[in-house]
């Protein structure tokens, strides 16, 4: 790409472009004297500043135009099939002349004179992309990027250059057109609300009716299961009330006190009730009190216990595994029976109704010490296999054999 768009403009290198001569012994358009004279009157409209600078890769000359704290010239496109609004074109030959008539003033230096008199530009059909349009559609402005030239010896002078560029005559038919076109584009939404605002405006009504009605009708529905709900204590009381009338009925048909009682229901004075036999210090295997939450017992009954292996993690780098044990009943087996201590690898570990600790894989035996509902000591033993590589969270899913 022959020109660099940068953020500060376009940039023209020297191993491109080659920059035109402002006289014949020497100097360029872009020298400081010769553009301030060129720039000096209505051409500075057409021609951007231009800056001879250099960088790492070469000369090169950076063309920019700024309006408020935008560069336009970087965002620019050729004018190529476009053509250039007609107006701007008048006013550039305007200002061509207006140039060429300060040849006769008295004021004019010599090599001035001669750098008037040879002032050229761009041929529009050898360097298409020297002549620019920046700024919007509704706005578009003609920049010449000028004093330099792509093929030698191409430039032209000015007037002869102005004369090949294309006029759009009917630009600002078309900038007209399109402007009313955006702008009835924005009026339709607003005559559609304006159109349609009866009907809008009734849909907040008609939605808050609406409402209402649903609320009519969850009051009523409401109503109507309170009712129902009365309805079920009336017939609740009055079935109570036929109960009670009926036990007052049975109590009246009941023997006065100091009647014979039958022997068969009840002890004899002197008697006692008979009870099952009391619990040993040592239970069957298996067999243990369930406490902690337990529906309570009565006195000298059993309750099956056993230990459960609830929990057993992955192998450490060691070989050891985590695992947990618990007392549960047959009753009750979401719930852990109170554990007075625990006996395991001649360890002993009190205080806690959930053994967790770390083991190896193999047998391992493990006792738990209990209280039977008598409140005695009762001790469970089982033998533990942990089994290395298998991870169990299931309750009872285990390998536990109960001794």
């Amino acid at each position: 790409m022959s020109l660099e768009p940068t953020r500060t403009g376009l940039v023209a290198r020297l191993g491109e472009y080659e920059p035109l001569r402002a006289f014949s012994q020497g100097g360029r358009y872009w020298d400081r004297v010769p553009q301030a004279l060129i720039r000096e009157g209505g051409l500075a409209e057409f021609l951007p500043p231009v800056e001879a600078e250099e960088d790492e890769r070469g000369k090169y000359g950076r063309f920019h135009r700024e309006r408020g704290r935008k560069e336009l010239l970087s965002g620019s496109k050729p004018v190529g099939r476009r053509g250039i609004p007609a107006e701007q074109l008048q006013r550039l030959r305007q200002a061509i002349e207006e140039f060429k008539l300060k040849v006769n003033t008295q004021s004019a230096q010599p090599q001035n004179r001669e750098l008037i008199e040879r002032f050229e530009l761009p041929d529009i059909a050898q360097d298409p992309e020297l002549y620019r349009l920046a700024g919007p559609w509704w706005e578009r402005r003609l920049e010449i990027l000028w004093g330099c030239e792509r093929t030698r010896d191409s430039s032209l002078p000015a007037s002869a250059a102005v004369e090949k560029l294309p006029a759009d005559k009917f630009y600002h038919l078309r900038r007209a057109l399109t402007g009313l076109l955006l702008l009835l584009l924005l009026l339709l939404p607003a005559w559609w609300l304006c159109s349609n605002w009866s009907r809008l405006h009734s849909r907040p009504e008609q939605q808050a009716g609406q409402v209402e009605a649903e609320g009519k009708a969850r009051k009523a529905a409401q109503a109507a299961a309170n009712a129902k709900r009365a309805q079920v204590a009336a017939d609740q009381a009055k079935a109570d009330a036929l109960a009670a009338k009926q036990a007052a009925e049975q109590a009246q048909a009941a023997p006065a006190p100091g009647a014979q009682r039958n022997p068969s229901s009840s002890p004899t004075p002197g008697s006692s009730t008979p009870s099952a036999p009391a619990v040993s210090g040592k239970q069957p295997p298996g067999t243990a009190a369930a406490t902690n939450g337990s529906p309570p017992a009565a006195p000298g009954s059993k309750i099956a216990c056993q230990i459960v292996l609830c929990d057993q993690g992955r192998p450490a780098p060691d070989g050891t595994m985590d695992v947990a044990l618990e007392v549960r009943t047959a009753t009750t087996p979401a719930r852990p029976v109170q554990v007075l201590a625990w006996h395991f690898e001649n360890k002993t570990v009190t205080a806690q109704d959930r053994l967790q600790t770390r083991m190896k894989g193999g047998h391992h035996t493990v006792k738990a010490v209990i209280l039977d509902p008598t409140g005695k000591r009762a001790e469970l033993s089982a033998v533990v296999t942990v089994e290395p590589g298998k991870v169990i969270t299931t309750p009872g899913k285990v390998s536990v054999r109960q001794r």
